[in-house]
């Protein structure tokens, strides 16, 4: 356990000096790249806990509920409410970076 944790502090200490010696545009797109690896972390923990057949029926569910006339209507509804809001002035404009990814405000 002592050594997982020496070693832990360790990559900790490598990726702050790392983390300070690059530009912020780096920065950013490390913080990008460390969020990406998050999500497929959780994507992995969940396809470990669920099998490919229960993986599938979800798609399937998912498919078939998008499918339905109600959720059409449901999602025109959305998009109405989502335009007028926009047309109201209660909407912002998504900046992207020079990398094509949305900006942070």
């Amino acid at each position: 356990m002592q050594m997982q944790v020496n070693s832990q502090t360790k990559d900790e200490q490598t990726l702050v000096s790392i983390i300070r010696s690059l530009p912020p545009e780096r920065i950013t797109q490390l913080i990008d790249f460390a969020r990406f690896l998050e999500a497929q972390t959780l994507i992995e923990e969940l396809a470990a806990t669920e099998s490919t057949a229960e993986i599938e029926a979800d798609i399937a569910k998912w498919d078939a509920l998008l499918a339905s006339e109600e959720a059409q209507e449901l999602l025109d509804k959305l998009a109405d409410e989502a335009l007028q809001e926009h047309k109201a002035g209660q909407t912002r404009p998504i900046h992207f970076t020079d990398e094509g990814r949305i900006a942070l405000e």
